[in-house]
């Protein structure tokens, strides 16, 4: 249970940091456009699912956490910016287009970077005694500042302080083999992008990202953080909230769906992934328990007993049960185990012209 308590605890300070960096004068809703925003993120999902197939790398970076981070870093950006500059990308279609394919190359880069962390230092968390900075935490190197679209080259890895291993070589560290994140070139091409949106461009959006203030200089925390510790440690120790495999993977459908909802924004993600795990610990026992003694359980698991948290969380629920709803007639993102449409229709067109 300690061992549990202490990564909710790292994630948790992590979230803190997380929203202390974060900056927004307004409501979100005053500086994004959420039909393009939608349909990005809808087509994250696409991108990434279209990668994973042709990799066949269950362990890799083309997953649904790709995307979770991609699309806080898009939203961290934008709502970092004055207010009249976030403007322009509400109504500049190529400048939005242009941040958000960035915002995907980096964000692929970031979580291979996480993932290959957690793979070097399995025993990090615990050797923390609670102290230190979050375990969570990673070293933003300036080489992280550059060449991020260079993913074929891996002598410069984002966030590595002595290179990376060469091209589909195994990690020093590890048996595991490191997947190749696509160039900007590859993005464009899979795309069908706009000759509006160039390798050059992509470059300088990239420098222009990772030296905002918003960019993160530690682990990009999501509710799949919150919703992956519960899986993981439920098997082990006594603890009101037991989340099966299958459990935990409506958990994730409801987590992917939250991203769509331009009014969870400024959710924190633990406010988020209490939602999506009260939600699918409801549906796994068919209404033989309430969602009050759920929510209170799941609440009491994650930042103990706070009311307030349990209102923020019940009026997130009410909005997942909504998108979930709509999802279900409109097609919104589905776990990365669905069946993908065709590549070539998937990823074509970042947001169709004739919207």
């Amino acid at each position: 249970m300690a061992a549990k308590r202490r990564l909710v605890d790292d994630l948790l300070r992590g979230e803190n940091h997380q929203i202390l960096n974060r900056s927004s004068g307004g409501r979100p809703e005053a500086c994004l456009h959420p039909v393009w925003r939608e349909k990005v993120i809808k087509w994250y999902f696409s991108i990434v699912s279209a990668l994973d197939r042709q990799h066949h790398s269950p362990d890799g970076p083309f997953n649904r956490s790709s995307v979770h981070v991609t699309t806080a870093l898009l939203d961290s950006f934008l709502l970092a910016l004055p207010s009249e500059l976030a403007l322009r990308y509400k109504h500049d279609r190529a400048a939005y287009q242009l941040l958000a394919t960035t915002c995907l190359l980096i964000g692929m880069r970031l979580t291979q970077h996480d993932q290959q962390r957690k793979s070097q230092v399995p025993s990090e968390n615990e050797n923390s005694d609670g102290n230190d900075r979050p375990t969570c935490q990673l070293k933003r190197a300036k080489t992280h500042r550059d060449h991020m679209d260079q993913a074929d080259h891996q002598d410069v890895d984002a966030g590595a302080e002595n290179g990376s291993p060469s091209h589909g070589r195994p990690h020093a560290d590890s048996t595991t083999m490191v997947v190749s994140i696509p160039t900007a070139a590859t993005i464009l091409q899979m795309s069908a992008a706009p000759k509006t949106i160039s390798e050059s461009k992509i470059l300088t959006m990239v420098r222009e990202v990772t030296r905002s203030r918003a960019f993160p200089r530690s682990h990009v925390i999501t509710a799949l953080d919150f919703i992956r510790v519960l899986t993981s440690s439920t098997q082990e120790e006594n603890s009101d909230v037991k989340l099966t495999q299958e459990v935990a993977e409506e958990a994730y459908r409801l987590a992917d769906i939250s991203l769509t909802d331009v009014s969870l924004i400024g959710c924190r993600p633990s406010v988020v992934a209490s939602a999506a795990i009260t939600l699918a610990l409801f549906r796994s026992h068919h209404g033989s328990r309430d969602m009050v003694s759920l929510r209170q359980d799941v609440c009491a698991t994650i930042v103990g007993e706070d009311p307030a948290f349990q209102v923020a969380v019940r009026k997130v629920e009410a909005k997942l049960l909504a998108a979930a709803h709509q999802a279900t007639h409109a097609h919104a993102p589905r776990q990365m185990q669905m069946n993908p449409p065709i590549m070539h229709r998937a990823t074509a067109h970042l947001i169709p012209l004739e919207e």
